[in-house]
């Protein structure tokens, strides 16, 4: 991977994935607001458009003392690297340009058509204007989804594996992985799809309890450092945003079935 491309590991346990993956969408958008969880939603979610939230520098990107940080858990994280370092490595550049500049794409990989699907439907209704990038979109969509990526005005695309080797983008800002890969071969091509043509990059990786060990071990096996992160404030974000999730999938199944 190239020396610009930064990697983040996120856990959770498995109900909380959805919300975690939109929180961290949230955060992106304004992470220097203390509770960037109360974002605006709507297309500024990972996009381009919006400026950041509340101008309380001391929490931004940080992740929050209020739970135990995980770094101990892995002699692979940086010596040095705490959770309290994330703020200033995500400012860092042109006056900190970067902690208020927002995403002009985040891409994030799924394991199937199907959950590719789901989960793009599932981000629209928490407020999210995510694109669908799968074989179930007709070939039009797709190249429109494609274009916008090149011209970086995608905003949040959801992409199936299958598609990653057609993804050709060099103003992808962040690669999520919400559904782990497979292998590391996998990871890398995911990963590949950011940090491209000398730009900084970033990628996270949201693992439930149970999917952390293999893919710790996956990287372990390769030589691949990762870099533990929880949003600040996470366990408080989570508790208040999910009733968002509940009414959320709680209209999800009539909204597949319409489509």
């Amino acid at each position: 991977t190239p020396a610009t491309l930064r990697e983040w590991m996120l856990s959770c346990g498995a109900p909380d994935k959805p919300l975690l993956l939109f929180l961290l969408l949230r955060w992106m958008k304004a992470p220097q607001a203390k509770r960037y969880w109360d974002a605006p939603p709507g297309g500024g979610d990972g996009g381009a458009d919006g400026e950041g939230g509340s101008e309380s520098g001391s929490e931004s990107g940080a992740a929050s003392g209020e739970e135990e940080g995980e770094g101990s858990e892995s002699g692979s994280s940086r010596e040095g690297e705490s959770e309290d370092g994330i703020a200033a490595e995500e400012s860092e550049g042109e006056g900190g340009a970067r902690a208020r500049r927002k995403h002009s794409c985040v891409l994030i990989f799924t394991s199937s058509v199907e959950a590719t699907r789901r989960l793009a439907k599932l981000l629209q209704l928490l407020g999210v204007s995510a694109r669908e990038y799968s074989s179930a979109v007709p070939a039009k969509l797709r190249h429109d989804t494609l274009h916008a990526m090149r011209i970086g005005t995608a905003g949040v695309v959801v992409a199936s594996d299958a598609m990653a080797r057609g993804i050709d983008a060099d103003t992808i800002d962040a690669v999520v992985n919400y559904d782990p890969p497979s292998d590391i071969r996998s990871y890398l091509h995911r990963v590949g799809r950011t940090a491209r043509a000398g730009r900084k990059g970033t990628s996270y990786t949201i693992l439930s309890d149970s999917e952390a060990r293999p893919f710790k071990q996956m990287m372990a096996k390769a030589g691949k450092e990762w870099r533990p992160l929880k949003l600040p404030q996470q366990r408080t974000a989570l508790a208040e945003t999910s009733p968002l999730l509940d009414d959320a999938l709680s209209q999800l199944p009539a909204t597949l079935v319409r489509e």
